[in-house]
């Protein structure tokens, strides 16, 4: 009893490694299985999905001449990304974004690897060597699906997504507050043709895409119109592994599949599909979002596929009766960019969803906007973490101090506690009767120590997700090289520290806090809580260096407040 507030810390810790496990196995719905689509679709009826379809003609107009010459790359560019699409097929073959990197400009001098350990020595390239590639976010492998492929599947006929189409401009350049549009025209030799117009604005990484498709057959075509969005997550980082997946809204409820979790779906394995108001559905890659959202698509049916080896691929397909001559159109809005929480807002699209921050998101969130807030101000999201961690010590600083000044009520009633277990060691109904009793009598409560480390705990589990998954902190520096030295040290707030200083030094002050701490009676639990610290250093090591940073100031303000209640107010 007498070191309880210590177990209770210890324990509480434990439970919030679980929550941060647990909780993100269980942030994934569960998902109904939807039966497939069957292959005799009803027409589609004039509705808000697509514009109300031209009165048949007596000819159809002739189509379009099919690919005459080689296909180009029509090359677009804007402030925050450039944007590569090919005319063979009308398709994204780049989307890359100019405010990030796929990696910091770092070069490995020595390495050293035991187990969990992984100490580096890294140095900034030179110059001429450091231009790290933009953050690409079309990640395909060779002779896969682009996206933004677009085709007909039909009881009578089946259009690819490989056709040719006609660019309108050989490339399209904007400047600040511009907004330009490109228009790709491609016909299939049966008489169909699919019109897509792209519009782009300068300041976002949205951009709209309105789909026209025109029967100039001479025959009735009942289908579905097919959009594609593909990705091969192989290759990535190994600490994104669990957020890597599908991400989508159906019926406004967030639906989550995770790469490699589709080979043991039942009845199809490798393929889930759902039916009703598809809001949007994306790609998530951790810190980056590639997302398709239907301005209207009534009977829309939305499938994610992959295979063994190969990309997921999110198909939205949406149904359509066409007489010879008639047209249909779809509109749709796109999202190539980071999931940064105030861009997703903006777009009022739902698109904000994606950034999921666990079962504590309605604290998580408030947190973000603080960090935010102050780096504004101080430019350095170190330092906005320092700032953080003080004010979140000072709102808890009541607790805290209870919690310390329970713990050295019970530390004087230590002797009288060991008393009582030696004379009712075998009768442990008695023996608690007794505790129970001498703690009224000295108006000690042995949960007092608990309570604050339980109510904190949800702080403590939403600033992990804050730090851990946060994208404003992705290659976001604190102090990038060692003092004195070119040695790369706390340059990536999202990364561990390749040195583990910052872990090594949260350990020391977590030997020191035991130190402070009223010793428990007990010898076990001496032991046990000797090896915390070792435990705690070891679980760091590859934590977020931004989250690392959190804890061991943390801990300094938990040492200076318990020294604080020690010497002046026990």
């Amino acid at each position: 009893m007498e070191n309880r507030a210590l177990i209770a810390l210890a324990l509480s810790f434990l439970v919030f490694l679980g929550f941060i496990y647990f909780g993100q196995q269980m942030q994934t719905p569960a998902v109904k299985e939807v039966p497939a689509p069957q292959a005799e679709v009803t027409p589609a009826a004039p509705a808000p999905a697509a514009t109300p379809a031209t009165a048949p003609e007596a000819r159809p107009a002739a189509p379009p001449p099919v690919k005459e010459r080689p296909s180009r790359d029509i090359a677009v560019d804007t402030p925050l990304f450039k944007a590569v699409f090919a005319e063979q097929g009308g398709v994204l073959k780049s989307f890359q974004l100019k405010k990030y990197r796929e990696s910091m400009p770092f070069s490995t001098q020595s390495q050293f690897k035991l187990g969990p350990v992984d100490f580096e020595v890294l140095r900034y390239q030179d110059p001429e060597q450091a231009g790290a590639p933009l953050k690409e976010l079309v990640r395909v492998k060779k002779g896969e699906a682009l996206p933004l492929a677009l085709s007909w599947e039909g009881q009578n006929l089946k259009v690819p997504g490989a056709i040719f189409y006609q660019a309108s401009q050989p490339s399209l350049t904007l400047k600040a507050g511009e907004t330009a549009s490109l228009k790709l025209t491609g016909a299939s030799p049966e008489g169909v043709v699919f019109t897509k117009t792209l519009t782009f604005k300068s300041d976002s990484y949205a951009f709209d895409l309105a789909v026209k498709v025109e029967n100039r057959s001479q025959q009735n075509l009942e289908g579905q119109v097919d959009l594609d969005l593909p990705a091969n997550f192989t290759g990535m980082d190994a600490s994104l592994v669990g957020f890597l997946g599908f991400q989508g809204s159906v019926n406004n409820r967030l639906e989550q599949l995770k790469t490699g979790g589709l080979k043991d779906l039942k009845p199809t394995p490798g393929q889930k599909t759902f039916t009703g108001k598809v809001d949007w559905a994306g790609l998530d890659e951790g810190y980056f979002l590639a997302a398709m959202v239907p301005q209207a698509a009534p009977k829309a049916v939305l499938t994610v596929k992959e295979g063994q080896t190969g990309p997921m691929d999110v198909v939205l397909r949406t149904p359509a009766t066409l007489a010879p001559g008639q047209d249909t159109s779809l509109a749709y809005t796109f999202y190539f960019g980071p999931k940064e929480l105030s861009e997703l807002k903006s777009l009022n699209l739902g698109l904000d969803k994606a950034v999921d921050f666990g079962w504590f998101q309605i604290l998580a969130v408030p947190l973000l906007y603080i960090l935010e807030f102050f780096n504004r101000y101080v430019h350095n999201y170190g330092w906005a973490i320092i700032i953080l961690t003080i004010i979140i010590r000072v709102l808890f600083f009541y607790p805290n101090h209870k919690s310390y000044k329970s713990m050295k009520e019970m530390q004087k009633l230590q002797p009288k506690v060991a008393k009582l277990r030696e004379k009712y060691k075998d009768d442990k109904e008695t023996m608690n009767k007794e505790l129970m009793s001498l703690y009224r009598t000295f108006k000690v409560n042995p949960l007092a120590g608990c309570l604050p480390m339980a109510i904190q705990l949800p702080f403590f589990i939403a600033l992990y997700n804050v730090l851990g998954y946060s994208i404003e902190l992705r290659h976001a520096p604190f102090i990038s090289t060692l003092p004195f030295t070119d040695i790369v040290w706390l340059a990536d707030l999202s990364t561990r520290d390749p040195l583990l200083i910052t872990p090594l030094v949260m350990g020391a002050t977590m030997f020191i806090q035991q130190k402070m701490t009223p010793s428990p009676g007990d010898p076990t639990q001496a032991k046990m809580m000797m090896f915390l610290p070792i435990i705690f250093t070891f679980m760091f090591l590859n934590f977020a260096s931004g989250l690392v940073l959190y804890w061991l100031v943390n801990n300094v303000l938990s040492i200076i407040q318990q020294y604080y209640t020690n010497k002046y107010l026990t």
